[in-house]
């Protein structure tokens, strides 16, 4: 079972490229962008010390190209690691696109960390370490750092410590049913985020949440990974097990589905600044909601935020000229 890099089996009302991409690590594209970019920076700086160094001293244009072409030759050699195994760890250097592939002793991948991206970084809050590397929009990768993850990485860059700053752009997060935390970007909540399972019983009430979804939506959850995403969902925010079906939310939108009559089904799509409206009512005001799954309940909220909405229509609903609900 693997909890980060979900990306399928997401709501239908979803952009379903955006949710793609959330899951992958996509570690080649970002590992050669990330070095392009280091070299460019690398070679505005370098030789503007050169050309400064030159013009002091009185050196000549020739001597200040072959150091220039000298530093250039520095800039160029990029950092070679080597597979490296702890007794839980297992890092696997992609020397070419700048990254390693961290897995644990069970197999599992659990993400893609560039190498400009191996440092610790703090949350103030709760004194939590994390390794995260960032891929683009909703792509990032996350792992708490422990001290035998931290010495591995120190181990296999051939470094005494790892750089320390405290983690900022990010919120730790925990679901209050489970327990679970999850880190998410800030202002990419109705985008996802990336559940942290820390502790056997972390793990033990996340297959129960799963469990919860598979035994009790047969209609509309078939297999197993399909419970693991919902249960991934649910503990994120973005979905609401009920008596009858499940409620998902997102930045663009939200949708009920019902387990025994599809008629009852309705989505909603809506401008992200209409999610963020709704993502604070509900900090305060989601213990009040008894009757989640139904559309009327979400109608007086949006007409409590000021915030408006379009009804997705079904081709049933099409063909009948109205909505079921």
């Amino acid at each position: 079972m693997s909890v980060n890099g979900i990306g399928a089996g997401y709501p239908a009302w979803c952009d379903n490229a955006d949710f793609a991409s959330a899951g992958k690590a996509q570690r080649h594209g970002s590992g050669t962008d990330f070095a392009g970019r280091m070299a460019d920076t690398d070679a505005v700086g370098n030789g503007s010390h050169v050309r400064n160094s030159a013009k002091a001293a009185g050196q000549t244009l020739v001597l200040d190209a072959y150091r220039a072409s000298a530093a250039s030759g520095v800039r160029n050699v990029k950092p070679a690691y080597d597979t490296y195994e702890s007794e839980n760890y297992r890092i696997v250097p992609d020397n070419e696109a700048g990254c390693f592939d961290i897995y644990n002793k069970q197999g599992e991948r659990l993400g893609a960390f560039d190498y400009s991206d191996i440092k610790v970084r703090q949350d103030s809050q709760t004194g939590k370490q994390f390794l995260i590397s960032e891929h683009g929009t909703m792509s990032y990768d996350v792992m708490v750092l422990d001290g035998e993850l931290k010495d591995a990485l120190q181990d296999v860059m051939g470094v005494e410590s790892l750089e320390t700053e405290e983690m900022s752009g990010f919120t730790l997060s925990t679901h209050s049913g489970t327990g679970i935390q999850y880190l998410v970007r800030d202002g990419e909540e109705g985008r996802g985020g990336k559940v942290l399972l820390q502790s056997g019983a972390d793990r033990e009430r996340y297959e129960a949440l799963a469990e919860t979804y598979f035994n009790k939506y047969p209609n509309l959850i078939h297999d197993k990974n399909a419970a693991y995403i919902w249960a991934d969902l649910e503990i994120k925010g973005l979905a609401q097990h009920t008596k009858d079906g499940i409620v998902s939310t997102g930045f663009n939108g939200m949708s009920y589905n019902d387990n025994a009559d599809y008629k009852d089904n309705w989505s909603v799509l809506f401008s992200e600044n209409t999610y963020k409206a709704v993502f604070d009512w509900l900090q305060n005001n989601r213990g009040s909601i008894e009757e989640m799954q139904k559309f009327a309940t979400w109608q007086d909220v949006f007409k409590n935020i000021g915030s408006r909405y379009d009804r997705i229509w079904s081709d049933e609903e099409e063909k009948q000229g109205y909505l079921n609900n």
